[in-house]
């Protein structure tokens, strides 16, 4: 193993875009530190005054650069609103009350705040451009065919593995998951294990379901979609990786951050594209590969999360907000790859926009775009934690206490399908 030096602690923005089961049970969640508030900045040119909200993000530079984009603006004088404590309280309490927020960033977009008026619909601005978004990320914005918010960045979510070991062994990236576990088993050594799903073992059990050639809940919202034999076997096949001791668990910090995998315990691990810079400056082999197709009707899949733009349903200065937040997240792509790309890792929603940043030209940056653009997933809004509790809790019982996964997944369907009939 090369290491090049001490990985960081993952960010905050990193720690939000997680995906995974917890953004699929549609919880925002909770970012900054206990002291809670709204800190003021920006300022823009003249016209009407707005207030754009953001989450308190713990990369350096951004709270500065959101001020900048704001200060650019000449329409419209735009306060920079960094709203530390609890985002998603805060919010939903200002979108119902009208406590001063017109733009927001949102990254749980609600289907009974959309339907009660909370969010503006912006599907004028967006219907006569949306081809020129990443197609998943119009997914989680989209509710009854109506567009309720603008793509800012994306979080593909894929499997890292160490290029040195496999070229040992011989061994190519997977391309289904029999390859996957296969890799994983032969990688096993006393010091080092295969792969690493998290220390609950799950971390990619939300992106199997697609793997496996389903989804969440089927084309008409009215059932869920997730229970199916390949998903079964799935899962069935992360048991076996258990009871082999091929998986790396009690980690001394979960999968989304990189530090176990760049200090060596696996060979394979499940992250987020957020991880990138990170290991890329602790290992010098790394690469990326996407969720390998899981059964016969399977497919290669990547897992994105994303934070959205919205305007406010309560402001009084409507057609002013949209025009600034078409401003900022459709028209300045200067803006728009800056934020994706100076203070983390992400991909920029616009594929015209992605395809000219530098740092997604080549190599690994390359690789995640790419399958953002060709294999690119996302849940659906109308995924509720009502709906999502039962999946959630089946996997749970299926990969730590051995569960049978078929009758789990079948209780797990029918308890989810009353919750959306009822």
């Amino acid at each position: 193993m090369t290491v090049k030096k001490q990985l960081p602690r993952p960010s905050r923005r990193a720690a939000l875009g997680l995906g995974g089961l917890a953004l699929a049970s549609g919880g925002l969640a909770a970012c900054g530190g206990n002291t809670g508030g709204l800190t003021d900045g920006g300022g823009g040119g003249g016209g009407d005054t707005l207030s754009q909200w953001y989450h308190q993000y713990g990369e350096e530079g951004t709270q500065d650069a959101a001020n900048t984009y704001a200060a650019a603006y000449e329409a419209a004088t735009v306060n920079v609103n960094w709203v530390t404590g609890d985002y998603a309280a805060r919010l939903s309490t200002a979108l119902l009350s009208g406590g001063g927020v017109d733009v927001f960033e949102n990254n749980a977009i609600a289907v009974d705040q959309a339907q009660q008026g909370r969010y503006v619909d912006l599907t004028d601005l967006i219907e006569p451009i949306k081809d020129q978004f990443n197609e998943a990320s119009l997914g989680p914005v989209t509710i009854d065919g109506k567009i309720w918010g603008i793509p800012m960045i994306l979080d593909p979510q894929h499997f890292y593995y160490r290029k040195s070991l496999f070229e040992a062994a011989g061994i190519q990236p997977p391309e289904t998951f029999d390859d996957l576990v296969a890799a994983a088993t032969e990688l096993t050594t006393p010091d080092r294990k295969g792969l690493f799903l998290g220390n609950n073992f799950d971390a990619n059990s939300w992106a199997m379901i697609w793997a496996a050639g389903a989804s969440p809940l089927n084309d008409a919202k009215d059932a869920v979609g997730y229970n199916t034999p390949a998903y079964a076997e799935g899962l069935g096949a992360i048991q076996q990786m258990i009871k082999d001791d091929v998986l790396l668990t009690g980690a001394p910090s979960d999968w989304a951050d990189p530090a176990a995998f760049a200090a060596g315990l696996a060979a394979i691990t499940w992250g987020g594209c957020w991880a990138l810079p990170a290991l890329e400056g602790a290992l010098d082999d790394i690469g990326v590969f996407p969720h390998p197709a899981v059964g016969a009707e399977g497919r290669r899949i990547t897992i994105m999360s994303s934070w959205n733009e919205q305007v406010a349903g309560n402001s009084e200065k409507v057609d002013a907000a949209k025009e600034f937040a078409k401003w900022l997240w459709v028209d300045q792509t200067e803006h728009q790859t800056d934020w994706a790309l100076s203070y983390g890792f992400h991909i920029p929603p616009l594929t015209a926009v992605a395809e000219q940043a530098e740092a997604l030209k080549e190599g690994n940056g390359l690789e995640i775009a790419t399958m953002a653009q060709e294999m690119g997933v996302t849940g659906p809004p109308e995924w509720t934690g009502d709906i999502g509790t039962p999946h959630a809790d089946a996997v749970s019982n299926i990969l730590k206490n051995g569960a049978d996964p078929a009758e789990e997944l079948a209780a797990a369907e029918e308890a989810s399908n009353r919750a959306i009939s009822s």
